[in-house]
């Protein structure tokens, strides 16, 4: 499979990832509706994260990046935004990823899908 967006890289220091990822998603989310996006989070270094946010369904205008994934092997959780961070300690106790599709909803339902 091969996920198609707009890419950046983000600093992982003190945990600043979570601001502006999530600033980015408002960006775009403005233009296209949250619930119609998905985010790809990959290539983690001990200072950075590379992340990627594309559509659903069709290619993202202006996409920059193209990542090939692979097709199967991948796990998925479902809850609430607001509870992120506990999904992800569930999710990272049994190590690190190699990468992560994250989906959020407009009413504050999130999927997680991911690879080690």
């Amino acid at each position: 499979m091969i996920f198609k967006g707009i890419g950046r890289t983000f600093s992982t220091e003190n945990e600043r990832q979570y601001e502006t990822i999530g600033a980015f998603w408002d960006e775009l989310s403005a233009k296209y509706g949250r619930e119609n996006l998905q985010g790809l989070g990959y290539g983690w270094t001990d200072c950075s994260i590379e992340y990627v946010i594309g559509l659903i369904s069709g290619e993202i205008v202006g996409a920059d990046r193209s990542v090939e994934l692979p097709d199967d092997g991948w796990s998925s959780v479902s809850g609430r935004t607001e509870n992120l961070g506990r999904i992800y300690g569930r999710i990272y106790k049994d190590g690190s990823l190699k990468y992560e599709i994250e989906r959020f909803d407009s009413k504050g339902g999130c999927e997680i899908l991911y690879r080690r």
